[in-house]
């Protein structure tokens, strides 16, 4: 004989999760990306600091070492990241890699 309360039960339990990963999704879809995201995304993808995307992003624009240090030095006592890194990082990672990576690792 078969117990369909316990069929139901199990039934419903799936309804729910699904339900909750759908809105889950949704929600990530919708949500905005800060700069500082797309930053630790690209740091996290490459297996490298949030400094060496400094050192790329300056070389790239052909900026002085020293240059690069004091905006880097700048960006841990301030949270201001200037607009040469944010352009390279926004043009390294798209913004479904970070999507992806904020749902799958639970980063943020």
């Amino acid at each position: 004989m078969v117990n369909w309360t316990a069929i139901i039960f199990v039934m419903l339990v799936m309804a729910y999760f699904a339900t909750l990963s759908f809105l889950e999704n949704q929600h990530s879809k919708k949500a905005y990306i800060s700069n500082d995201e797309f930053l630790a995304s690209l740091a996290i993808v490459r297996q490298c600091s949030v400094y060496d995307l400094f050192i790329c992003s300056g070389m790239e624009w052909r900026f002085s070492t020293s240059k690069i240090e004091t905006d880097f030095s700048s960006y841990l006592k301030t949270g201001h990241i200037p607009h040469y890194v944010v352009r390279y990082v926004k043009k390294n990672i798209g913004s479904e890699d970070v999507k992806s990576l904020r749902r799958v690792g639970g980063l943020w």
